[in-house]
């Protein structure tokens, strides 16, 4: 940035202009830290495509094999897509909700279990 401190920034030297312009050049650059912050670790084309031959090479192979006890295989995770994981509720609930749930279900059981009187 010039040689600039950020104590010039809001003068004619270091305008807010110029701030924005250097922070978006930094951001698209990205070997930048502040890219790699913002957007992830990127992958080039060619790693990509590679990942993608594995994946479809993985899965033929499981195929070709014939093994229905084997599992299927797992693609190479992506460093930008989130992990699947399972959530079971928002937290704990509080001992009277609980007990109230717990007992309709035993009560709905209790009831599929329940025979029917015979029809005429």
């Amino acid at each position: 940035m010039r040689g600039l401190s950020l104590e010039y920034l809001g003068s004619t030297a270091l305008t807010w202009y110029d701030l924005l312009a250097f922070a978006k050049l930094v951001q698209a650059e990205p070997s930048s830290a502040l890219a790699k912050e913002l957007h992830g670790p990127a992958w080039s084309i060619e790693a990509q495509l590679t990942a993608i031959v594995a994946d479809h090479l993985a899965v033929a192979n499981w195929q070709r094999a014939g093994r229905k006890s084997a599992p299927k295989p797992k693609r190479i995770p992506r460093p930008w897509e989130k992990p699947k994981s399972t959530i079971l509720g928002k937290g704990a609930i509080p001992i009277s909700q609980f007990t109230d749930w717990w007992d309709s279900r035993k009560s709905k059981r209790s009831r599929r279990r329940a025979k029917k009187p015979p029809t005429e």
